[in-house]
């Protein structure tokens, strides 16, 4: 990843200047698995050892807590990067081991080689893409499911900068039934949104360059979404979503 530099030095300054300890906070961090038709190689064992050694490097610090593969490109490579990910755990240069993007199909095969499971799948989780299905599987297996994108059904999210069908996902955005939550529970509509995540059981990871808004993201708990307004939530889900298609991804 292209900002652990950054991500590095302000955790340095970070601790310094809150007197905090590096067991205090919790960083995260992906293993890019190389993709051969994008042009190219996928990782392999040792290159995915190296990976994390190069990570680990940019960030100056001696492990992360949670290690990630970004999603279930490499099909011939998974299974090796997968058992890399477990020595990078027995080594202590990551306190824990997951994915990405990964459906049932992908974490059978880890299952059917007989390796540990992972610990979390950071999936596209909100309203309008709930994933019942894999979510079930995930509990079942033990797998915490970790929820990215959570604020897709926002008029104002990553206007430009995704797919047409978010824009065709956007076509109810004035009359939304978020904002009729939102000033129901006086908060805003991301608020819902996060609240939603939260109460599903879902690690949630709001975005924003914003400081108002990152305060906003935080103040999660003044208020909880009754059991009807989650029912009704409960029936807005429209399927895989705008980002990751799990389904695609199988090969």
């Amino acid at each position: 990843m292209k900002n652990h530099k950054g991500v590095g030095n302000g955790i340095k300054k970070g601790l310094a200047a809150n007197d905090l300890k590096r067991e205090d906070i919790f960083v995260t961090t992906k293993l890019w698995q190389g993709n051969a038709d994008w042009g190219q190689t996928p990782k392999t064992y040792e290159t995915t050892l190296a990976s994390l050694a190069n990570s680990l490097k940019k960030l100056e610090l001696d492990y992360v807590d949670l290690y990630l593969i970004h999603a279930p490109l490499a099909k011939a490579e998974r299974l090796e990067q997968w058992r890399a990910l477990i020595e990078l755990k027995r080594l202590g240069k990551t306190k824990a081991i997951g994915v990405s993007n990964w459906d049932e199909t992908h974490i059978d095969e880890i299952r059917a080689a007989g390796l540990e499971l992972p610990c979390a799948n950071q999936i596209e989780l909100h309203p309008w893409s709930q994933k019942p299905g894999l979510v079930g599987y995930l509990k079942k297996h033990g797998i915490i499911p970790i929820a990215y994108s959570s604020l897709v059904p926002l008029s104002n999210w990553r206007v430009g900068q995704q797919s047409s069908k978010t824009d065709k996902m956007r076509a109810d955005g004035e009359d939304s039934p978020f904002k009729k939550m939102a000033i129901k529970y006086g908060c805003s509509e991301a608020q819902i949104l996060l609240r939603w995540g939260l109460q599903k059981g879902y690690p949630i990871l709001p975005k924003s360059s914003s400081r108002v808004r990152m305060e906003q993201n935080f103040d999660l708990f003044a208020f909880e979404i009754d059991d009807e307004d989650m029912a009704s939530i409960e029936k807005m889900d429209r399927g895989n979503g705008v980002a990751w298609n799990t389904g695609v991804l199988t090969m």
